[in-house]
């Protein structure tokens, strides 16, 4: 069964949905400029890497590329500034692995503890609080980037 699943899935859904939104209405101009701390492409990378945080199974190193962990976890910036292209490209990698992860999962596997996360968090998280962390870790970026827009007196996508 799969009716909770299916339910918090689409939130999922529509939060993807948002973040491939903002590749595409995001001004050239903005898209290699600061807002709210961070590069506005910068911001939707680390969106989509931090798929890897989320899923990745136990044991499992996080991947340098595309353009560095730590450009990803936003500790560090890059010189170049990725295309538009490139960042949606990898973003639909990222979201193929998630959408593969979801598929997967039932319902009654939710309260089964998550090997990759409970090893990376050093506490115990189960399936649920993973799935629903990685939607509500989407559209905190949804928001984040939705309010560089806003202020630069474009329309927000949410």
């Amino acid at each position: 069964m799969r009716d909770v699943v299916a339910s918090i899935e689409s939130y999922y859904e529509r939060g993807m949905g948002f973040l491939f939104r903002l590749i595409d209405e995001c001004p050239d101009e903005l898209w290699g400029k600061k807002g709210g701390g961070f590069f506005f492409w910068q911001q939707l990378y680390h969106a989509f890497y931090c798929v890897n945080y989320f899923l990745l199974p136990a044991g499992s190193e996080l991947p340098e590329k595309p353009y560095g962990r730590a450009a990803a976890m936003l500790s560090e910036t890059i010189d170049t500034v990725p295309s538009k292209d490139e960042i949606r490209e990898y973003g639909r990698e990222m979201k193929a692995n998630a959408d593969a992860w979801i598929a997967a999962l039932e319902d009654g596997a939710l309260g089964d503890r998550h090997e990759g996360m409970s090893e990376r968090r050093k506490t115990e998280l189960n399936n649920a609080s993973v799935l629903t962390s990685l939607c509500g870790h989407n559209m905190y970026h949804v928001g984040c980037l939705d309010s560089v827009l806003r202020e630069n007196g474009l329309k927000g996508v949410y």
